[in-house]
């Protein structure tokens, strides 16, 4: 009888562990569908393509992510120096977030903010491009922030298990 327990006693110890080391993952992306689907803006009449890249590339809701922008001459693939922004947030519910209407001014062609995504779906961020004080453009980029997913019913079958099994390692 107890050569038989002892293999599920076992195995359920294996698997606690394995429980403790693996976290389970709460965010689900397909990997073909971008976050940004537009990471670039050009102006050719204004000489200028600004780049936008995120940190982490697939944002969370409800956590910080940078957005970090890149300016640079669309004819020779300088950084543009001399160059300040606004940003607005706008989500698919049509809500407004302008960063306390602070400018930001493109340090050797870049400069970066932190934003918290409050929801999942379609975002965008529009910038306001300035050169001093005068504005002279705007541009835009189109984000979808994906829906945070809960663990399956299947992670959670044995999570009873796993925590009978902790307990005895967190006795120690």
């Amino acid at each position: 009888m107890t050569k038989g327990i002892f293999p599920i006693c076992v195995t359920f110890l294996l698997l606690s562990f394995i429980g403790v080391q693996c976290p389970h993952f709460v965010i689900g992306q397909n990997e073909s569908e971008l976050v940004i689907k537009n990471n670039t803006w050009s102006s050719v009449r204004d000489n200028i393509s600004i780049t936008l890249t995120m940190l982490p590339q697939i944002p969370s809701v409800d956590e910080i992510t940078r957005l970090m922008f890149d300016a640079r001459d669309i004819s020779n693939s300088t950084l543009v120096e001399n160059l300040n922004a606004r940003l607005t947030m706008t989500d698919h519910d049509g809500r407004l977030y302008k960063f306390e209407n602070t400018i930001f001014s493109f340090d050797n062609g870049q400069f970066f903010t932190d934003y918290i995504f409050p929801d999942d779906g379609e975002h965008r961020v529009l910038i306001q491009l300035y050169q001093n004080t005068t504005p002279f453009s705007v541009g835009s980029f189109d984000l979808v922030i994906p829906h945070p997913v809960e663990p399956s019913n299947q992670d959670k079958l044995l999570e009873p298990f796993i925590d009978f099994f902790n307990s005895f390692l967190s006795i120690r």
